[in-house]
């Protein structure tokens, strides 16, 4: 193979996240940035704060003195390079320079792609389940950044690839930009040769959405809980004095209310926002809510809300189908977890009366109950959170709070699964559940749907599993017929 079709680069590199701090400090190199990911700050404070309680809980258990200078010397240096691949993500963004872009995942992956090698540049969202950085799939290149691409590059011709680990035949390269129109300009600009040389950003920032949380406060959700744990582990655990541990509290509280006047305020202005956009007073509360947590966070919190609301629907024989939705079929009480959630209750009970009143039995049997309710929860959603058909939209309800909503001007057809011929694929979606039948939605537009940790995955195809397909079919077509009137 000639070297115009090499494309080279390479992996994992310790000397890269030991520079990684230096780079972000100083000058950057030529050419125009593209951006992957918001800025490490929270990495980087996670993985002090862990380091130092490591620091000291070694030097607390070791007695001889050059034990303790080597476990300190070590730990410094692990915690170096640790904060070096934390801050290598935003150091080394993917880069336009020398007729080449330097796709780069920190300080874990690079690759140099001839820009005469590129053909066709677009902007489209792939939701990516693959477990390393970087890894080629089928002849594509995918570089994802919280499993998700949004520009996919074109090649002209098959081109190998020598990238540390990763290496193979590719025609294809995948890779995500914070700013993605911006980064979409750029590479075009770029290919005609019109991008100037000197260094700049990749564009303006695009309009924000609204209720779209600022960047800044995006950083700041974080803190708070740091805080917090801060405090717990450095005030709770007695490794301090009780004067210290004292003027510790009172500065984490201080930051704490700091943190609280901040965050309600920036509520109040996410809620008068998202009211303005023409939200019901209820989205727009949620919505604004949930944004300023983190997501990992806000979808443990949905979790647990939404364990007690289905319950609560469930006992006074309430749905969350809207007023003048129809149902898209019916789903029963599922009685494995409904089994499960009597016998938990049942043990609960059992073990609260005849261990006694005494704080072990007490915190199982609460954990038991806890358990019976949320199996219960489970039991009941699907007759509490049906698929519904509204007027101008299909929503589809699975789990305990998951759900999409789809215009019906975005559906292109509507066919039994059995006889969709679909693949899973990447942008194929099987809505969770079980059912005797199961529809397959075919989309003109990507629509987005739940993934992981409240990340959205644009999807084409999407499966939904119903008591009864051809009745939920026919109910479809009726509706698209009488709006059609």
């Amino acid at each position: 193979m000639s070297d115009a079709k090499l494309i080279t680069g390479g992996g994992a590199s310790i000397g890269a996240a030991a520079r990684a701090p230096l780079a972000a400090l100083g000058k950057r190199g030529g050419g125009t940035t593209i951006p992957s990911q918001d800025g490490s700050a929270v990495g980087v404070g996670v993985i002090v704060f862990l380091s130092v309680v490591e620091i000291v809980l070694v030097d607390l258990m070791l007695s001889s003195t050059w034990a303790r200078l080597v476990a300190l010397v070590a730990a410094l240096i692990a915690s170096y390079l640790m904060t070096g691949f934390a801050v290598a993500l935003s150091a080394y963004p993917h880069r336009l320079a020398g007729e080449a872009l330097t796709v780069s995942y920190g300080a874990s992956f690079h690759a140099r792609v001839p820009l005469d090698l590129i053909s066709e540049v677009s902007q489209r969202r792939v939701f990516s389940d693959q477990q390393r950085t970087a890894a080629v799939n089928d002849g594509v290149l995918s570089v994802p950044v919280m499993s998700t691409t949004n520009l996919v590059l074109k090649l002209r011709e098959a081109a190998r690839l020598e990238a540390g680990k990763t290496v193979g035949e590719i025609r294809e390269i995948r890779i995500h930009a914070t700013d993605a129109p911006a980064a979409l300009t750029s590479i075009r600009r770029a290919m005609e040769g019109t991008l100037p040389a000197a260094a700049e950003p990749a564009g303006p920032p695009a309009a924000p959405r609204p209720g779209q949380v600022p960047t800044w406060l995006r950083r700041l959700r974080w803190a708070g809980l740091l805080v917090l744990v801060i405090e717990i582990l450095l005030v709770t655990t007695g490794l301090l004095d009780w004067r210290v541990a004292a003027g510790i509290l009172v500065v984490t509280e201080g930051t704490l209310s700091v943190l609280g006047l901040v965050f309600g305020a920036a509520f109040i202005s996410q809620y008068r926002k998202l009211r303005r956009t023409g939200q019901g007073r209820r989205e727009a509360l949620g919505e604004a809510f949930f944004s300023l947590l983190p997501p990992p966070i806000a979808e443990m919190v949905r979790h647990e809300i939404s364990v007690w609301g289905i319950l609560a629907r469930a006992v006074t024989f309430r749905t969350q189908a809207r007023p003048g939705d129809r149902l898209l079929g019916r789903v029963g009480f599922a009685w494995r977890p409904g089994v499960l959630a009597a016998l938990l209750a049942a043990g609960g009970v059992t073990l609260i009366t005849r261990a006694g009143v005494s704080p072990l039995p007490i915190a199982g049997t609460v954990v038991l109950l806890y358990a019976a309710a949320a199996a219960a929860a489970f039991a009941t959603a699907g007759r509490v959170r049906p698929h519904t058909l509204g007027r101008e939209d299909i929503v589809l309800r699975w789990g305990l709070h998951h759900s999409a909503r789809v215009p019906l001007t975005a559906i292109d057809r509507v066919q039994d699964a059995e006889r969709s011929g679909d693949r899973r694929a990447e942008d194929f979606f099987r809505v969770p559940g079980r059912g005797p039948g199961a529809l397959a939605f075919h989309f003109r537009e990507p629509v987005e749907v739940p993934a992981r940790l409240g990340a959205m995955r644009p999807v084409t195809t999407l499966v939904v599993p119903v008591a009864d397909a051809t009745a939920a079919r026919a109910l479809i077509d009726d509706h698209q017929v009488e709006e059609a009137q």
